[in-house]
């Protein structure tokens, strides 16, 4: 895409009929679609929107400290501003945040990672998502001249949510199972 053309309007203004990315639903939305024009292709454009139908709030679950939610929104608010790359600093600051809530004491993000992992609180491929989403967010944090991209920031706000789900919620969801299915003595 290159500059934008004088006859081409910058922002379009609407109602737009879009599919949910996690549920795939239709949702109803209402706002304005920017085209940025320093894009390095069709896809760069930052968008501010209202779902007005259905009318859902999303949220984390309650089990999840407040801190991590607060941050992890953070992270949804950027990407939802077209702030890619705020969005992935966003997502590592929440696995900082999950590795201090957990007591992990390694001050570097990788060994705090390695030392959830030792613990048993994440796993193989949980680990590893951990460890891109560590990487990932060290472009968004640091100056190297390569900017996130959107469908990175998409994927790292999934994963980050799918870690702190697995960590706060099936956690305990599974405690629970094994409790109740024990006999009776």
């Amino acid at each position: 895409m290159g500059a934008l053309a004088d006859n081409d309007p910058p922002v379009s203004q609407g109602l737009y009929l879009v599919q949910c990315g996690k549920c795939r639903r239709g949702v109803l939305v209402e706002g304005d679609f920017v085209v940025l024009p320093f894009g390095r292709d069709e896809n760069d454009y930052a968008y501010q929107l209202s779902t007005l139908w259905p009318k859902a709030h999303f949220t984390l679950s309650h089990l999840i400290p407040g801190a991590l939610q607060r941050a992890y929104e953070e992270a949804r608010t950027c990407y939802s501003a077209g702030a890619y790359t705020a969005a992935a600093a966003m997502v590592r600051r929440t696995l900082e945040g999950v590795c201090a809530d957990q007591g992990v004491t390694a001050k570097v993000l990788m060994r705090a990672l390695q030392e959830l992992r030792d613990a048993g609180k994440i796993e193989g491929r949980l680990f590893d998502w951990a460890q891109a989403l560590r990487v990932l967010g060290n472009q968004g944090a640091h100056f190297t001249g390569q900017d996130v991209d959107r469908e990175d920031a998409a994927d790292a706000l999934a994963l980050c949510e799918a870690l702190l789900d697995y960590i706060y919620v099936l956690t305990i969801r599974y405690d629970e199972f094994v409790q109740r299915r024990k006999p009776s003595p």
